[in-house]
């Protein structure tokens, strides 16, 4: 995985560090992603993906958490009341166990015509389906 992380990334010329913690426990950020307004959906995948793969940062930690929200202007206290909220702990249940339940097990996971893509290099292959 590793190797593959990093040919990935120099091929594509992306700025890739492989992160010295992982893996990490992202429940509160896959919860995260399901109490913020989705107009800064994007945008928190991508700051924290930044950290956790540019910066080397330890994205399970409550300090750096709050960096990510500052840089996004997310309310600090209302994240994180949101994120332990019932309903929302049972959403991610929710979804993890359709993902389950439909055989994604890893990402990228791309669903096309009911038909499973896995990987980055399945990526055209999933584009050839949805065009098809």
């Amino acid at each position: 995985m590793k190797n593959d992380c990093e040919l990935v990334a120099f091929k594509n010329k992306i700025n890739f560090k492989w992160n010295t913690k992982f893996p990490i426990n992202s429940l509160h950020l896959m919860r995260g992603y399901l109490v913020i307004d989705n107009n800064l959906k994007e945008n928190f995948f991508e700051t924290c993906f930044d950290a956790y793969w540019k910066d080397n940062k330890d994205i399970s930690k409550e300090e750096n958490v709050n960096e990510i929200l500052n840089v996004l202007k997310i309310d600090k206290k209302k994240f994180f009341l949101d994120i332990e909220n019932p309903d929302i702990k049972n959403k991610l249940k929710e979804l993890t166990n359709n993902a389950f339940n439909n055989d994604i097990f890893g990402a990228p996971t791309f669903v096309v015509n009911n038909k499973i893509f896995w990987g980055q290099d399945r990526l055209s292959y999933a584009l050839d389906e949805y065009n098809s």
